[in-house]
C-alpha cells in the first residue's frame, strides 16, 4: 500500500495521508507496525479511516527514532536459521540484503544461504516475523548390506487352532534341489554426510557390509553373484546363520546285518525298523517307518518314529529337535524340543528341553517310569489303577539335556585361560630378555609364536563365553515354568515333582493341572485347560 498511504515527518510530528480510499483499517495498522510507530493518535487515526484527510498521527520524539534490528537465530541442531527485523521508525531506514547478509556471517551462518527469502525481508519489509533465510542439507542414512533367505529351514510351520494335524505324517525337512535360489546379498548402500548453517559437515554411520557364509551342496549364481543358489540335492540346514545342504539318505528296508549301522551328515529317512544294537546318527532329521528295537538313534534335528519304540531296557534315543512316535516301551529318550507321544508312554525314562505331550489318542498315557520336561508334561491318563509308581518331573530342563553342555563349556573356558596364563608367563619372560639384549633369532621366533597364540587363545575364550552366555539365557527363560496336566485319570501311586514342590498322589482325580503355588510353597490342583498355551510348553490342548 506504499503507493495509496504515505507517511512524513514534520518538525512537530508524523503525518497520515493517502492519494486514494484504496486501502482498509488493517492496511493502516500494519504501515504504522512496519514502520516502528507503536505510539500513534488513535482517535486521529479513525478520523482518517472515515474520512481519508490527512491527519497528524503522533508527535516526534527523537528518542523513539531508532534504527531497526536485525536479528539472527539458529535452530539447536544448527539445520537452520531465521531472521527477524525489528522495524526502524519510518524516518529511519529500512535493513538492505547486504547489512542481513553481514549479520548472518557475523552468527557464523554460511551454508544453504536463501537470497529469495532475504530479498523478500528486505523488498517486502516484513517486520517482527521469523523468516528462514539458511537451511542445512540433512544427512542421508544408507543401508548395512544384509542376507535375505529365499528358503528357511528353520521357518516354523503355521498350524492354526482349529486344525487337525497328523503329527506322525508332519515333515519340517527343507529339501533344495541344483539351481534352486536359496538366498540373495543385498549390498549396502552408503549414506551421504550433510551439512548444518554453518558449513560443519554431520557425519552419518558407514554402511557395514556382510558376505554370504554357506557350505556344501551351495554356490553363488554364476550369472548374479549376489544370489546363492543350491548345487546338489538334500537338506537345506541353517547353522548359526550357515546356510549348507545335507543330502537325505534314504533307506527301503530295516537297519540290520545287511545295512550296517548308519552315520550320516544329513538327513535320513528309512523305510524298515531299526532292529536292537544297531545305531542311526544323523546331523539332520531322521524319519523311521517301522520300529526302533533295542537301538540307539542319535539326531542333530526332528526325528519321527512312526511305529514306536520297543526298548526292551536298552533302546536310547536322542534328538536335539521335536520327536514325534506311536508308542515307547521301556526305553530312554531325551529332545531338545517337544516328545509328541500319541498312545503310551510305559516304564520308559522321558526327557524333554520343554515339553512331553501324550494326549492325541485315545489310549495316551504315562505309565511308571519318569518323565521330566522343562516346561509341561500333559497325558490323557497317568498312573494306573493297581498304583503303579510313576514319578513326573517339571522344571528347569534336565541335565542330560543342557546342563552337560554347560559343565563342559566351564572346564572347556578354565583350561583354555590356565593355557592363557602359561602363554603370557613365558612372553614375559622373552620379552625381559629382549630388553637386556639376549633375545637370539630362535628366542624371537618363539616370542612371535607366542604372541600369535596367545591371540587365538583369546579369540576361543571369546566365542566359548558368548555360547556359554547363550545357554544361561535359555535356562533362565524356563524358571517359575512348569505345569502337568491330566485330561483323564490321575492314579494313585503318581509323584509329581514341579520346580522342587512335590505332589504324591493319594486320592484319583479326573481333569487336573498340577500348578506350582510359590506363595504357599506346594503344588495346588486346577482344571486341566488351566493356563493352557501362556507357560511356554506345548500350547493349547484339544
Amino acid at each position: 500500500m506504499a503507493d495509496v498511504l504515505k507517511l512524513e515527518a514534520t518538525p512537530d510530528g508524523i503525518y497520515l495521508s493517502s492519494t486514494s480510499k484504496d486501502y482498509t483499517e488493517n492496511n493502516v495498522y500494519a504501515l504504522l507496525k512496519s514502520n516502528g510507530i507503536l505510539r500513534y493518535d488513535f482517535k486521529a487515526i479513525r478520523k482518517f479511516i472515515i474520512d481519508g484527510q490527512r491527519c497528524k498521527v503522533c508527535g516526534r520524539n527523537p528518542a523513539l527514532e531508532k534504527d531497526a534490528r536485525i536479528v539472527v537465530n539458529v535452530s539447536s541442531d544448527k539445520m537452520s536459521a531465521t531472521v527477524t527485523i525489528d522495524p526502524p521508525f519510518f524516518a529511519k531506514p529500512w535493513p538492505t540484503k547486504e547489512e542481513i547478509l553481514k549479520a548472518m556471517i557475523d552468527k557464523g551462518i554460511k551454508y544453504g544461504i536463501d537470497n529469495e527469502a532475504i530479498e523478500t525481508l528486505v523488498f517486502g519489509q516484513l517486520a517482527n516475523e521469523p523468516v528462514t533465510i539458511a537451511n542445512g542439507t540433512p544427512p542421508v542414512e544408507g543401508r548395512d548390506a544384509y542376507i535375505e533367505l529365499l528358503k528357511d529351514p528353520d521357518k516354523p510351520i503355521e498350524v492354526a487352532d482349529d486344525e487337525r494335524v497328523d503329527f506322525w505324517n508332519l515333515s519340517t525337512i527343507l529339501i533344495v534341489h541344483p539351481g534352486d535360489e536359496v538366498a540373495r546379498k543385498h549390498p549396502l548402500i552408503p549414506g551421504t554426510d550433510g551439512y548444518d548453517v554453518t558449513g560443519r559437515a554431520v557425519k552419518v554411520t558407514p554402511s557395514r557390509n556382510i558376505e554370504f557364509d554357506f557350505g556344501n551342496g551351495l554356490k553363488r549364481d554364476d550369472a548374479d553373484p549376489l544370489l546363492l543358489i543350491a548345487s546338489a540335492e538334500g537338506q537345506l540346514k541353517n547353522t548359526a546363520g550357515r546356510l549348507e545342504v545335507l543330502q537325505e539318505l534314504q533307506i527301503h528296508k530295516d537297519i540290520n546285518f545287511d545295512t550296517g549301522s548308519i552315520d550320516f551328515t544329513g538327513s535320513v529317512t528309512i523305510k524298515g525298523s531299526v532292529r536292537e544294537n544297531f545305531h542311526v546318527n544323523a546331523q539332520g532329521n531322521i524319519d523311521i517307518s517301522g520300529t526302533v528295537e533295542g537301538a540307539y538313534i542319535d539326531c542333530g534335528g526332528s526325528l519321527y518314529i512312526h511305529a514306536g519304540v520297543r526298548g526292551t531296557g536298552k533302546a536310547e534315543i536322542k534328538a536335539e529337535g521335536d520327536i514325534t512316535l506311536s508308542f515307547c516301551d521301556q526305553c530312554t529318550i531325551s529332545s531338545g524340543g517337544i516328545i509328541l507321544v500319541q498312545n503310551e508312554i510305559l516304564h520308559s525314562n522321558l526327557f524333554a528341553r520343554k515339553a512331553v505331550i501324550a494326549t492325541r489318542g485315545a489310549n495316551s498315557q504315562i505309565v511308571g517310569g519318569k518323565v521330566s520336561a522343562g516346561l509341561e508334561v500333559a497325558c490323557n491318563e497317568l498312573g494306573t489303577d493297581v498304583g503303579t509308581k510313576t514319578e513326573i518331573f517339571v522344571g528347569l530342563p534336565p541335565d542330560q539335556i543342557i546342563g552337560k553342555d554347560r559343565t563342559s563349556l566351564k572346564k572347556e573356558i578354565e583350561d583354555l585361560r590356565a593355557e592363557l596364563e602359561r602363554t603370557e608367563t613365558n612372553m614375559e619372560y622373552l620379552k625381559g630378555l629382549a630388553v637386556t639384549g639376549d633375545l637370539d633369532e630362535e628366542k624371537r621366533a618363539t616370542l612371535i609364536n607366542l604372541t600369535r597364540t596367545r591371540l587365538q587363545l583369546q579369540s576361543n575364550i571369546d566365542a566359548k563365553e558368548i555360547e556359554l552366555k547363550d545357554i544361561e539365557e535359555k535356562i533362565d527363560s524356563y524358571k517359575g515354568k512348569g505345569i502337568v496336566r491330566v485330561r483323564g485319570n490321575c492314579h494313585p501311586g503318581v509323584v509329581i515333582n514341579i520346580r522342587g514342590y512335590a505332589y504324591k498322589v493319594i486320592e484319583p482325580c479326573i481333569y487336573v493341572s498340577f500348578v506350582p503355588d510359590d506363595e504357599k510353597r506346594k503344588i495346588v490342583l486346577q482344571p486341566f485347560n488351566y493356563l493352557a498355551g501362556q507357560l511356554g510348553g506345548a500350547g493349547k490342548q484339544k
